[in-house]
């Protein structure tokens, strides 16, 4: 299983061009992996994670395509997460030199109420659309998605993580997030993950409902192990960093390997090697 991280900030990016703290003045400064985009990860370049504002000018800035998609799974509703026009730029108008087949798009009721009120069109947009909610498991092609309930969103309700599995190799992407309620810890018993793709939004702050600080990111990750769904062999990767979160990329990525963690960047890709389950 292949990750590419397309962005990896969270509501506003970094920099955020309405603020002047020091992240997102170092980051006007210095670029580089200090520069984050609005949260969006491809999978084996055929599924997508969120559907972002930045998605766009991500994909022609890491040349990557969008060619290939057979699904998108969508979060939340919020609108780094959830950007419609992007699913309506996908209409044959757009693409006159260019077929493609009608995609699946996973995602709760609050999504899909944002994508109807706006006057979203399926057929124009070419999807398929996916209904789920937490506990729920729907296939794809090439992979099997489990939906989570998130500690997020809570005016709304609806907000999902997601298991994804494709051969051997099995993901959690575990964003927007925060700590998780006990009962979704007794539906993670018995999982085994090759990858966790973490939050880490508010890793400087205190502890926060709806998002990871330090100690709850490594909380999470205890549970995990506690419970057998990660080893030494799984691969972490924290994401989804806030600028009034988080400080410069090297400070970060101080913090998050002393938690056993990588610090994911605009444009890492990650090779996961799936294994059969212990």
């Amino acid at each position: 299983m292949k990750l590419t991280f397309l962005g990896t900030g969270a509501a506003e990016g970094v920099p955020s061009p309405f603020c002047d703290c020091p992240t997102c003045i170092f980051a006007r400064i210095y670029g580089g992996k200090n520069i984050r985009r609005r949260q969006s990860v491809l999978i084996n370049d055929n599924l997508l994670v969120d559907i972002g504002p930045d998605l766009f000018v991500s994909c022609a800035q890491l040349g990557v395509t969008l060619l290939s998609l057979e699904g998108v799974l969508v979060t939340h509703n919020h609108l780094d997460h959830f950007a419609p026009a992007n699913l309506t730029l996908r209409a044959k108008p757009f693409r006159l030199a260019t077929e493609l087949p009608d995609i699946a798009v996973v995602a709760g009721p609050s999504v899909w109420a944002a994508w109807d009120a706006g006057g979203g069109s399926d057929h124009g947009a070419g999807i398929r659309r996916m209904p789920i909610l937490p506990g729920r498991t729907v296939r794809l092609p090439s992979y099997s998605i489990e939906a989570i309930e998130a500690s997020h969103n809570m005016r709304v309700g609806d907000a999902m993580n997601y298991i994804v599995k494709a051969g051997d190799a099995a993901l959690l992407y575990a964003s927007d997030t925060g700590l998780y309620a006990e009962h979704v810890w007794e539906k993670l018993k018995g999982h085994y993950f090759d990858a966790v793709v973490m939050e880490g939004t508010i890793l400087t702050r205190s502890s926060g409902r709806e998002h990871l600080n330090r100690d709850d990111f490594g909380l999470m990750l205890a549970k995990l192990r506690g419970i057998g769904a990660i080893d030494d062999s799984s691969v972490i990767a924290a994401t989804h960093f806030s600028h009034q979160g988080v400080n410069s990329f090297e400070e970060t990525e101080a913090i998050v390997k002393e938690l056993g963690a990588i610090c994911a960047y605009d444009g890492l890709v990650l090779e996961i090697l799936g294994a059969p389950n212990p």
